[in-house]
């Protein structure tokens, strides 16, 4: 039987584990009346700061609460749209699903903003909300792995 030499063994003889994954189901609601102050129309709003490495498996908005004038919104992570656009007057309830040709995106190292931008005017009323499922790995704690060997071979 050979012998595995690693650094990445550690001290009961076991490969450390490689990054665990961790989902997460991020869900914010957006008062765009208080929360939020769009001085121009393609102002983002910044809803969470992603890690670098995530991937962000899917982005919807939801309309919670209608808004009034011409305003809309697409969801984005960094600069890449990845929700198709929801108008500030669509009823109730209504859902802009993820983009599927840009999505899964795997967040550069250096991290990124989900965000959504304002992308044809200004939007000052309504309420929307925005849920992202993402995965992170982890490395803490670290977990030992076991590297199965076959004698016979």
């Amino acid at each position: 039987m050979a012998t595995l030499n690693s650094a990445k063994r550690n001290t009961s003889g076991q490969l450390d584990a490689g990054y665990k994954a961790v989902p997460r189901v991020l869900d914010f609601v957006v008062d765009m009346a208080v929360d939020v102050t769009m001085g121009t129309a393609t102002d983002d709003v910044q809803i969470a700061t992603l890690p670098g490495g995530a991937v962000v498996l899917s982005v919807t908005l939801q309309q919670v609460g209608v808004g009034t004038g011409t305003g809309t919104l697409v969801g984005r992570v960094g600069t890449t749209t990845v929700t198709g656009t929801l108008a500030s007057t669509a009823p109730a309830g209504t859902v802009s699903t993820a983009t599927a040709a840009a999505l899964p995106a795997v967040v550069a190292l250096a991290g990124a903003e989900l965000n959504v931008l304002g992308a044809t005017a200004v939007r000052t009323d309504g309420k929307i909300r925005v849920i992202a499922v993402i995965v992170e790995g982890d490395r803490s704690p670290r977990q030992a792995a076991v590297a199965a060997r076959d004698a016979s071979v």
